[in-house]
């Protein structure tokens, strides 16, 4: 009785722990790919075509739709409706963050394999510094988006899914409520634009990237960068380091996004969160 009872749970189980993902270290709902691919939960594969920003040219791909994929997790509407963000985990650690509305818009395909790889290959190597690798096992394409729409990510060795309401994924990077109605704005503003374009590499209070620095503990990059250089260094940080891996923000930030970030990184410096392994000056 006991092997016939787990034979029929099994495979139920193996669904289970594959949308709920680590939910030992999170209370937050979360898809583990390989896990729902082998128990032949994720919905039916389609075919799309992109400007690939990886490879620098177009490819075709074959995959899973991102919206029917993200409809495994649950209670996806009230998630939706309180604003939460889906954050997409590759292999090593690296997360990429957007809205869960616009993870949802109809485009977005978590691709398994490329259709211009040779016979018997389910991906084409490409560079990555010294390296040569590849997306595998997923890797997320939005077909009519260009690479210069900040607000898509296009993370590639995607393992994970997760999705998380506003304040837990950004609590500690987020500028407080309250204060003089004006700065407050600008510093909420500043932020939106510090989620969309700098927290998948920077970190504020360590929320965010880690391939580059982290910009509020123990000081804050406001408190020795004067205003000018600052600016500057945010527009293009080309032109005061040799081989910056930041991309310049020239066409596409103005002045009142400049002053924006700036309010929002001024703001934090009043807002640390210091522990003994981050002490605050």
């Amino acid at each position: 009785m006991k092997i016939s009872i787990c034979l029929v749970l099994g495979p139920l189980l193996a669904f289970a722990l594959a949308i709920s993902g680590h939910a030992a270290d999170s209370e937050h709902p979360s898809l583990d790919l390989p896990a729902l691919a082998a128990a032949g939960k994720l919905p039916a594969q389609v075919e799309v075509t992109v400007d690939d920003p990886v490879y620098k040219q177009r490819k075709s791909y074959i995959g899973y739709p991102l919206a029917l994929v993200l409809k495994l997790i649950p209670d996806l509407a009230r998630l939706r409706a309180e604003g939460a963000v889906a954050i997409f985990e590759a292999a090593d650690g690296y997360k990429a963050v957007m809205r869960l509305d616009k993870a949802l818009a109809p485009g977005g395909v978590i691709a398994r394999r490329d259709l211009n790889a040779p016979p018997g290959a389910d991906w084409l190597p490409f560079k990555q510094g010294k390296e040569s690798i590849t997306p595998a096992p997923y890797y997320l394409v939005w077909p009519g988006r260009g690479h210069d729409d900040w607000t898509y990510v296009w993370p590639y060795q995607l393992v994970r899914i997760a999705v998380e309401p506003f304040a837990a994924a950004f609590g500690a990077a987020a500028p407080p409520s309250g204060g003089k109605a004006g700065a407050n704005e600008a510093a909420r503003e500043g932020f939106d634009l510090f989620r969309t374009y700098c927290l998948r590499c920077h970190s504020i209070n360590l929320v965010g990237g880690d391939l580059a620095p982290e910009l509020n503990v123990p000081r804050n990059i406001g408190e020795y960068w004067r205003p000018h250089h600052l600016r500057a260094f945010i527009l293009d940080a080309g032109a005061y380091r040799a081989r910056s891996k930041m991309p310049s923000f020239k066409g596409v930030l103005g002045e009142a996004e400049l002053n924006a970030l700036l309010a929002y990184l001024r703001t934090m410096a009043a807002h640390k969160i210091c522990d003994p392994d981050n002490p605050c000056e």
